[in-house]
């Protein structure tokens, strides 16, 4: 899982500022999130595979799926898994100290966050079954989402400094023809 978070102080304000004075800055800026969070949707996306991840986990839905003890267990659905990973704009607190996100990559469906995070954080007096053979057959925690993003991340946290600092650049510039 990515451990290093690249923090842009002011992405907001220079966004809303640059809105008044040079829309085209922000389109591009918007243009480079953009595309590198589809990048990173159809790299997670192309993670999933057809066949479940461990022998039991049944491809059929539950007969009543809201109850526990594996009748309401997701079933393992590759199409399902794949619609629901998701990129998304929306602004929304990240962390405890307020910060919101410029981008981020969401995994909606119940079969695709059990299978991206079963291991990650276990707080109990050791690892179940289940845990381990996911563990023995496949890999550590964060398989999709966070798969993507750490197989990419050079990449992605260079192209935004570099957008940001061409958008911080472009409002400076129009700044500076406002105060002559």
């Amino acid at each position: 899982m990515a451990k290093d978070t690249i923090v842009l102080i002011g992405v907001t304000d220079t966004i809303k500022a640059l809105r008044a004075f040079d829309k085209e800055a922000v389109k591009s800026f918007n243009k480079v999130i953009n595309s590198e969070l589809k990048i990173a949707k159809n790299d997670a996306q192309g993670f999933v595979q057809a066949k479940p991840p461990l022998s039991g986990w049944s491809t059929k839905p539950a007969v009543k799926p809201r109850t526990r003890g594996g009748a309401g267990w997701p079933a393992w659905d590759q199409s399902v898994i794949r619609q629901g990973i998701s990129s998304s704009k929306s602004e929304g607190k990240v962390r405890k100290d307020y910060t919101t996100s410029v981008g981020a990559l969401k995994n909606k469906s119940a079969a695709g966050v059990i299978y991206e995070l079963a291991g990650r954080e276990n707080k109990g007096s050791g690892k179940n079954n289940f845990i381990s053979s996911l563990e023995k057959r496949e890999s550590q925690a964060s398989r999709l989402v966070w798969k993507s993003v750490d197989k990419n991340k050079d990449r992605f946290i260079n192209n935004v400094e570099r957008a940001f600092k061409d958008a911080q650049a472009a409002l400076q510039r129009k700044l500076d023809t406002r105060r002559v």
